[in-house]
Parts: structure tokens; sequence; C-alpha cells
């Protein structure tokens, strides 16, 4: 008589615990693989941009999103007295990514020449005081007219704030975030949909080394990676453990 080895599922548990793994795994490999097309194509996106010539803000009737991502030229004046730093922004920004020192960035109104409306100018990073965030390191805003170029942004970039209402931090010189309609009320300024991340050197001795649009893709490609690993390691357990188990039960044939 002999016995054959044939594979046995390890037990209910076990295989339900491993389906579930795999499901979760493979779903959080698919999300960031999702992330990393989302920055490269964004990147692509801006690359084609790039050729076409900026948009005018002074005298182009805005639709935000026809001109979001858009280069963007614009002249007026800048506000000083209305001007906020977001805290807790890391100058991270470069092409590495790798300077994480704590900062502001700097964000003031510019009431557009011959015109009623102001847009939000994203003017760069400030280095901050590591023992009194209030302590501001000085820093220019140019006065009289300017001619700016940058990129139009829909929002102004958030950091996370514990579900915190923008409009909570009205009246104040630093704030987590700011809200575009929320500050167009606080400050009774007409503003355009959209924020003018600034690339012109008017020097004000603010950091504009901003972080390009695919930057962290190819960590997405690696947690990405990692998951569909750990997918893959959980399926090869099981057929371990189904084979192991098998050994120590051969089937019989009749």
């Amino acid at each position: 008589m002999t016995t054959r080895t044939i594979w046995r599922s390890p037990g209910p548990v076990p295989l339900v615990a491993a389906l579930v793994v795999i499901a979760v795994t493979c779903a959080l490999g698919n999300w960031q693989l999702r992330r990393a097309h989302e920055k490269t194509g964004r990147a692509a996106r801006l690359t084609a941009l790039a050729a076409q010539p900026p948009v005018d803000l002074n005298t182009a009737r805005i639709d935000a999103a026809q001109v979001v991502d858009r280069r963007v030229h614009a002249r007026g004046r800048l506000d000083a007295a209305r001007t906020v730093l977001l805290d807790n922004r890391p100058h991270g920004n470069g092409a590495s990514g790798s300077d994480g020192r704590a900062g502001f960035l700097v964000l003031t109104p510019l009431k557009l020449a011959d015109g009623g409306a102001s847009v939000l100018v994203l003017r760069g990073w400030l280095p901050r005081d590591a023992q009194d965030r209030t302590r501001i390191a000085p820093f220019a805003t140019p006065d009289g007219e300017v001619v700016l170029d940058g990129t139009a942004l829909a929002t102004v970039p958030r950091v996370y704030s514990l579900g915190q209402d923008p409009s909570a931090e009205a009246g104040h010189k630093i704030r987590q975030n700011v809200d575009l309609a929320a500050f167009a009320r606080e400050t009774a300024t007409s503003l355009l949909p959209l924020v003018m991340q600034q690339i012109t050197d008017t020097g004000d001795g603010l950091a504009r080394d901003w972080a390009p649009a695919d930057l962290g893709a190819d960590r997405h490609y690696g947690y990405a990676a990692q998951w569909f690993g750990l997918a893959a390691l959980t399926g090869v357990l099981v057929a371990v453990l189904g084979w192991r188990r098998a050994r120590r039960n051969p089937a019989t044939p009749n």
C-alpha cells in the first residue's frame, strides 16, 4: 500500500487570515502605485504646460480649472501688512527632498495693477527659530510695483491640523493653513481662485527651490513593491503550511 502527499489547507482560520492579509496588502500596493502614477502624470502635465505661454493674470479672465498648473505672470504691489507665515513647513523642497529643517512658507497678497482683484502669492520658504517660533528672521518685501512669474496652484498647500478650521486662525500672523475663501472674507479682499507659486527672484532672501511634481514617486513605487512582496510571502507561507500538513497526514488510497 502506498501513500500520496496531497496539499491540504492549513485550516480555515489561518487560510481566512492569509486571504485577508493578501487582499489588504494588494490593495495598499495598488494605492501606492496610483500615488506614484499621479505624481509622474502631473510632472508630465507640467512639462507640457511649460511650453505654453504664461497666462497674464492682469488681463485674462481667470478660469481656475484651465489655469491650474500653468505658468502665470502678474504685475502689482505686494501687501506686506497682510503677509501670513504658514508654520511647520520643512525645507525639503529641493530635488532630493533631504533637507528637513523646520520653517515657514511666506504667503502675501499681490494687488494686481489696473484691476480690483488680488492673488495670493506663495513667495518662498523662511527658516524658523528653533527656540522661539515667534522670532521671525527678517525678509524683504519689495516696495512699489513688481512683476512676478510663477506656477498657478489650485489651493494653498496644507498640512494636517487635526480638523482645525482655518478661519479659527483669522488675524494671526503665524498659521497652520489658509483657506482662500475664508482669507478673502477675513481681509475683505477679492481674491482670484488660485495661488501663485513664485519663481521670480525679488531679492527677498526667501528660498524658492520648490519640490518637483514627481518628488516621492520612486518612494511610492518602493512601498508598492514592499506591499506586493508581503502579499506574495503570505501566499508562499500558506502553501508551505499546507504542504507540511499534508506530509504529516498523507492520503492513503483505497
